[in-house]
C-alpha cells in the first residue's frame, strides 16, 4: 500500500511529489525569457508548459481541469491568449513495448488497482469507463511531437485529448502502431505511419524526458505557467490541480 501512495496518489503519478531543483528553475526561467523575446507586448500570452505522461491517469484529470479553467476564463470575458505546451515524461520506461494488461500491471506494481478508485469519476463510472491497458508511451510521445511540428500547440493539445480518450474511455492500446495511426488520421496528420515506423525523433523525445528528470521532476502532471510578455519566474503547480486553482493561476498571471 505504501508503494501505491508513492506512485499514483495525491493527484500525481511518479516516484514522489515534484520539486524543481535550482537547475530546473533556471531552465524554466530561460524558457520563459526566450518566449519574451519572441512575443509582442501588444498581445499578451499566458503559457502553460505541462510535463505529463499519457500513462498517468492523474494527467488526464489535470488536462480536463485545465481545459475547464480556460473555458471558464473565456466565459468570464478573458481575452488573453493562452497556449498549452505538453512536455514528455515517462513514469515507467520499462513498461512492455506493446503495453501491459491493466489488471496485470496494477497487480505487478502495487498488488491491486485499489488506488485507481480515488480518481475523479472512476468509482461512479463517469470517467475511466474502459481502461484496459497500461501503455508504453514512447511512440505516443513521438506522435505528440509530430503534431506540434505539423500544427503547433493547438494540434498537439488536440492530440493529447484524443490519446487520453483512447486509453481511458475507448479501451485502446496506444503502445501499438495501428492505434497511433488511427489517432493521426483523426487529427488529419499525413505521413504519420511512415514517421512512426522510423526511428525519427526517438532520441529527441527520450532526451526531453531525461531533461525533465534532470530538472528534478519526479511526479506528473507538473504545470509551469508564465506570461510570455513579462519577465518573471514561472508559477509551479504540481499534481492534478482543481479547476479553481488553475483559474486563479490564470487570473494572477493576467495581473502581472
Amino acid at each position: 500500500r505504501r508503494l501505491v501512495k508513492m506512485a499514483c496518489e495525491g493527484g500525481s503519478c511518479g516516484k514522489s511529489s515534484s520539486k524543481l531543483n535550482n537547475g530546473g528553475i533556471s531552465l524554466a526561467v530561460s524558457i520563459m525569457m526566450i518566449s519574451v523575446c519572441l512575443t509582442s507586448a501588444s498581445s499578451p500570452t499566458i503559457v502553460f508548459d505541462v510535463y505529463s505522461d499519457l500513462a498517468c491517469p492523474w494527467c488526464y484529470v489535470g488536462k480536463d481541469n485545465l481545459d475547464a479553467a480556460i473555458a471558464n476564463f473565456r466565459k468570464s470575458g478573458g481575452t488573453e491568449n493562452i497556449e498549452v505546451h505538453w512536455k514528455p515524461f515517462m513514469i515507467d520506461p520499462a513498461t512492455a513495448k506493446e503495453g501491459e494488461e491493466y489488471m496485470a500491471y496494477n497487480r505487478r506494481r502495487w498488488g491491486s488497482d485499489g488506488w485507481t478508485y480515488s480518481l475523479p469519476g472512476r468509482r461512479d463510472n463517469t470517467k475511466f469507463q474502459n481502461w484496459k491497458t497500461w501503455p508504453n508511451t514512447l511512440h505516443a510521445h513521438r506522435l505528440m511531437h509530430l503534431a506540434e511540428q505539423k500544427g503547433g500547440w493547438e494540434l498537439q493539445h488536440r492530440a493529447k485529448g484524443i490519446l487520453f480518450r483512447m486509453i481511458y474511455e475507448d479501451g485502446e492500446n496506444i503502445s501499438l502502431l495501428p492505434t497511433l495511426v488511427k489517432a493521426a488520421e483523426e487529427l488529419g496528420i499525413e505521413g504519420a505511419e511512415k514517421y512512426l515506423k522510423s526511428d525519427q525523433d526517438v532520441d529527441v523525445v527520450k532526451s526531453e524526458a531525461r531533461e525533465a528528470s534532470r530538472m528534478g521532476i519526479s511526479g506528473v502532471p507538473l504545470f509551469l505557467a508564465y506570461r510570455a510578455d513579462v519577465e518573471h519566474k514561472p508559477m509551479t503547480l504540481s499534481g492534478a490541480q482543481p479547476t479553481k486553482a488553475l483559474q486563479q493561476c490564470i487570473k494572477e498571471l493576467c495581473q502581472k
